[in-house]
């Protein structure tokens, strides 16, 4: 016999009549806000604070192509370079999946997590020439150890 498939659970009948039922019965403070956000200014307006938080996203990753290219690597915290490469990682999965997706805030993190792995690699490079090869390793466990936990 053929195993009936079962609806996923959005497309539901009663999941659909409850959000119905729910809908109708919203008191007066969601009313309120539903005729505030119709008089909405640019003050309040996603679209433009979106705009604004994406053009500085692109100064921390101006930030590391300058270093990258005009400073030693001496002065490239290896923490703070994980912290960044990871936050960038997440962030620009973020624009990806969200809807209507956010290209600008996904080439702003991927270009990031690409300028954080180079100078993480500067960083390494400079320790192990250094000959501070046990101070690379040891960074290397933890890094993993984290990254298992």
């Amino acid at each position: 016999p053929r195993r009936r498939r079962s609806r996923p659970l959005a497309s539901s009948p009663s999941l659909v009549r409850h959000a119905a039922a729910q809908a109708r019965s919203r008191g007066s403070a969601a009313a309120a806000v539903d005729a505030g956000a119709k008089d909405e200014s640019w003050w309040t307006s996603a679209e433009v604070w979106g705009a604004v938080a994406g053009v500085a996203a692109w100064g921390m990753t101006g930030s590391a192509i300058y270093d990258a290219s005009n400073s030693g690597p001496e002065l490239i915290s290896l923490p703070m370079t994980g912290v960044l490469t990871v936050y960038s990682s997440l962030f620009a999965r973020w624009a990806w999946v969200v809807r209507p997706q956010n290209f600008a805030l996904g080439a702003c993190h991927a270009t990031n997590v690409v300028a954080q792995l180079n100078q993480g690699r500067r960083a390494v490079q400079a320790k192990w020439d250094a000959g501070r090869s046990d101070e690379v390793v040891a960074m290397a466990r933890k890094a993993a150890a984290a990254a298992v936990a």
